[in-house]
């Protein structure tokens, strides 16, 4: 039985993560229709006949080029809310600011009166006050 499904699964995509991001969505729509009623079933449904669409597809270059835009959008959505989580965190102690040349988040100490800040990406010197 084990071959079989091996020998089935040859050449096959299979699950990446924007197939756990579909799987996770269509479980969690079908969750909140069942405690708060709805139609979200039927798009719980459609969520799950695509991934397994993907799952099973062979073409795995159509896949993977899906899979790396989505990792593209969701590296961005975790930088920005890393950075949201340190400002809060430090926003006693620190100030953030854009470098005007590149536009890198420069982090400096509060309380230093005016300062020169050099941006490590593109060495900009940038007099600021904290």
């Amino acid at each position: 039985m084990k071959e079989k499904i091996a020998r089935f699964m040859y050449g096959r995509y299979g699950l990446d993560k924007l197939g756990y991001a579909i799987l996770i969505t269509s479980m969690i729509l079908t969750l909140v229709t069942s405690i708060f009623g709805g139609d979200g079933n039927y798009l719980s449904m459609l969520l799950l006949i695509w991934e397994c669409y993907r799952f099973f597809s062979k073409n795995i270059y159509k896949r993977s080029q899906e899979n790396s835009k989505f990792c593209g959008i969701t590296k961005s959505i975790k930088k920005k809310l890393g950075l949201m989580k340190n400002q809060l965190r430090d926003r006693k102690t620190h100030r953030y600011f854009d470098c005007t040349t590149c536009r890198n988040t420069l982090r400096v100490p509060k309380g230093k009166g005016e300062i020169k800040v050099t941006c490590p990406v593109c060495k900009t010197v940038t007099i600021t006050k904290t």
